[in-house]
């Protein structure tokens, strides 16, 4: 069972958030960002990985606000760093 302390290594949203909690499929990466064994977004560009996040935000009836802060948060998740 994958823990639901901790967060996502590229969102960073927590995992007690994520909508399958334990029953995601990695331990390092959320339900948004890791499905169908792969991550959602491969790419490199975090600019790019923002813009999708923030976006998927507001279509799930995100504040704007709040998207925009989570947003901006996410680039310093550990996966941003490596590149």
């Amino acid at each position: 069972m994958k823990p639901l302390t901790g967060m996502c290594e590229s969102c960073m949203m927590p995992f007690a958030k994520d909508p399958k909690g334990a029953n995601r499929e990695h331990e390092k990466y959320c339900s948004y960002c890791y499905a169908n064994g792969a991550l959602t977004y491969p790419g490199t560009d975090v600019n790019e990985f923002k813009k999708g996040m923030y976006a998927g935000m507001v279509a799930h009836g995100s504040n704007k606000f709040m998207a925009h802060i989570y947003t901006f948060l996410a680039g310093f998740a550990p996966r941003w760093k490596k590149i």
